[in-house]
């Protein structure tokens, strides 16, 4: 399975699906987007263009055909995936995902603070939303930790308890380490056209969602589903955003080769 990591976050966040993977005797590919993590900056015009550096990755590991799936932001570049390399994914999964924002002040219904601005000041001038993504970065490392368990879900919190919680703060630390530019560009690319349509998502494609999420609304999770030729919803009780904590074994057993 690619894993497409969450927005201002890192392919750090696949450390959920660690010891699943192990248990399934899958093996979970986490790729940093440009300019994010470790990964070097390229100028990525529309989500549409990540196929291209999936395929490679894929290329240069031997990889035939494989599954996609992706949490939050990196919801559309999973579905990217399936939609443009067809002969490659053969099923695809959404956790928490967004949904095409067709009017930029669909970032309002966002509950992150972050989100709800960054994503349209990314669209006016990369400065400014580089200039942003620095004072996110400057919050200390308690007060992340506090936003994440205030804004998870009864089960996902519960599930974040020590350990985990602290995968989460890394992942958002890991995103800007080599800088903000590839941040604000992924900004940039979520609020603006995604360059392919659902509608060309052919494979089976399951939209994971928890009903007690607070920062990506269900109605994302709704939109996604009724716009996938084959697309299947997955309500998650008692869950907030913070997914990957919990079903890591259900989406990596969704995802299996039938």
């Amino acid at each position: 399975m690619v894993w497409c990591h969450g927005g201002l976050s890192s392919a750090l966040d696949a450390t959920f699906f660690d010891a699943a993977g192990k248990r399934r005797g899958a093996e979970v590919i986490a790729i940093d987007r440009p300019g994010i993590g470790r990964s070097d900056y390229r100028h990525l015009p529309v989500i549409g263009r990540w196929p291209q550096l999936v395929e490679t990755v894929a290329d240069s590991l031997g990889l035939g055909r494989f599954a996609v799936s992706g949490w939050s932001a990196g919801g559309p570049y999973a579905l990217a995936c399936a939609a443009l390399m067809p002969e490659r994914v053969r099923a695809v999964a959404t956790l928490a995902g967004m949904a095409p924002l067709d009017h930029i002040n669909q970032a309002f219904e966002l509950g992150l603070w972050a989100d709800r601005v960054l994503i349209p000041a990314a669209q006016v001038s990369p400065h400014v939303a580089a200039a942003l993504v620095r004072v996110s970065r400057a919050a200390p490392d308690r007060y992340l930790a506090s936003e994440v368990r205030r804004t998870a879900g009864c089960r996902d919190r519960a599930a974040l308890n020590g350990e985990p919680l602290g995968w989460v703060v890394d992942a958002v630390r890991e995103a800007t380490v080599n800088g903000v530019r590839g941040t604000a560009d992924d900004y940039r690319r979520i609020g603006r056209d995604w360059g392919f349509e659902l509608g060309s998502v052919r494979q089976p494609a399951t939209v994971w969602q928890g009903n007690q999420d607070a920062l990506v609304p269900a109605k994302h999770a709704r939109r996604l589903t009724n716009s996938l030729p084959r697309g299947t919803l997955r309500m998650v009780d008692s869950s907030g955003h913070y997914l990957p904590a919990l079903i890591a074994d259900d989406v990596l057993d969704d995802l299996s080769p039938r």
